[in-house]
């Protein structure tokens, strides 16, 4: 199709992925904390458990992911990640205890993470320097495709059953498994794989300004993970949280019809840790103002500045790893930025439930949105005071300016095709 840019068959291919992934995920995230704590019958507090206790798994199978893509390759550990988180959420149909539970998700999380890692490096590896904002813009809109149509999709299995719902999603992991083994290019074999340079963790925890971004990041994700939480227990605190799969799609939606222009404006005129802070005071106000919320259509308000607020982060955040990373150890530096968003969800899910659990304790319902909205404007700061860090800074300057460069200079030449 001529209105797509030239990225290759591969990356179409792992951008499918992604949608896919995404519309497995997102078939089960509006009602999951929801049927953990009323279907299964668990408390907030041990339903923020379970969810972290699949975030901490995703970060070992992270860890594990990118060191296994950057020596056995990418289709290796997409695949068998795949096929692990299937087998995860086909135990949710049968888990009835809190130990069921959390073991479960722990699969499931594991096989996430393996998925992870190889999926971005891919992206990277394979998208040309000028066109690696592109690239990842459009992993950002499959993405949101996905989330567009799985709540959607959930919400539809869901009035079925819970059983129906966790089968539902099960299988399109297992189906995409089988597509990624037939349509990836096979992995290297013997003398035809790279070397792995064995010694590279210890290259990446000694680089220290891609550590300081990845720390700052955590909480990041920690926050940004409310937005799957804490919005759908505050949608069931002031009415039926039947219609919070809505949010997520119309949010979803926002991104597909405007991602593009939004990545165009903070790679013009933003360097990406000033669109980092941009973004987090967009997340951080769009969280703050749940705590005044009355009704529904307050919370679809709120959820529309955290996602205009994710359309500048989660590019960036891909983007900067990625320029940050030494090629020969781009899975591994995946990998790590795939551990420090399981670490930031896994803070987020257990630091949420009970501070949802406290709020109700103290009968104080604001006190978790008044938090979040703090420390989003004291992330953006921080940002800001990275941008004057130069050995962080001056590297992201130079790439920046390739890919603005770059981004000019093809409009002519597609118009002459």
């Amino acid at each position: 199709m001529a209105f797509l840019p030239q990225l290759g068959r591969s990356i179409y291919v792992l951008l499918g992925g992604i949608l896919f992934t995404h519309l497995g995920s997102y078939m089960l995230l509006p009602f999951f904390a929801i049927i953990l704590s009323t279907e299964k019958g668990l408390s907030l507090g041990s339903t923020g458990l379970v969810l972290g206790g699949g975030s901490i798994a995703f970060l070992v199978g992270s860890l594990l992911g990118g060191f296994l893509s950057d020596q056995f390759g990418q289709r290796f550990t997409m695949v068998g990640g795949l096929l692990i988180r299937g087998i995860g959420l086909l135990g949710f149909i049968w888990g009835g205890t809190f130990a069921t539970l959390l073991l479960t998700n722990l699969i499931a999380g594991i096989g996430g993470g393996l998925y992870a890692p190889g999926a971005k490096a891919g992206i990277a590896t394979l998208a040309s320097a000028g066109l690696k904002t592109t690239a990842f813009s459009y992993r950002g809109i499959a993405a949101n495709i996905g989330v567009t149509l799985g709540p959607l999709l959930g919400t539809y299995l869901h009035t079925r059953s819970s059983t129906v719902l966790f089968g539902g999603a099960a299988l399109v992991y297992f189906v995409l498994a089988l597509l990624h083994l037939v349509l990836l290019k096979r992995d290297c074999v013997g003398e035809d794989c790279p070397k792995v340079d064995r010694h590279g963790i210890r290259q990446i925890v000694t680089d220290r300004p891609f550590l300081s971004f990845s720390f700052v990041t955590i909480f990041v994700w920690a926050l940004f993970t409310q937005y799957s939480l804490s919005l759908p227990l505050r949608a069931g605190q002031i009415e039926s949280a039947r219609n919070i799969g809505l949010i997520f799609t119309a949010s979803a939606m926002l991104v597909i019809l405007l991602q593009g222009s939004v990545t165009r404006f903070f790679t013009k005129y933003l360097h990406p840790l000033s669109a980092m802070a941009m973004g987090m005071v967009l997340i951080g106000t769009g969280l703050g103002s749940v705590a005044f919320s009355t009704s529904f259509w307050h919370l679809v308000a709120s959820a529309v500045v955290i996602t205009f607020g994710q359309m500048f982060v989660m590019p960036t955040s891909d983007t900067i790893v990625a320029d940050l990373a030494k090629p020969e150890q781009i899975g591994s530096y995946f990998g790590v930025a795939a551990f420090v968003f399981g670490a930031g969800e896994a803070i987020g899910n257990i630091a949420g439930g009970q501070l949802m659990q406290r709020a109700v304790a103290i009968d104080y319902l604001a006190l978790p949105w008044l938090l979040y909205g703090a420390l989003g404007l004291l992330l953006s700061a921080v940002y800001v005071l990275l941008r004057r860090w130069q050995a962080l800074a001056k590297p992201l300057t130079l790439e920046n300016e390739a890919r603005v460069e770059h981004s000019s200079r093809p409009l002519r030449s597609k118009q002459k095709t």
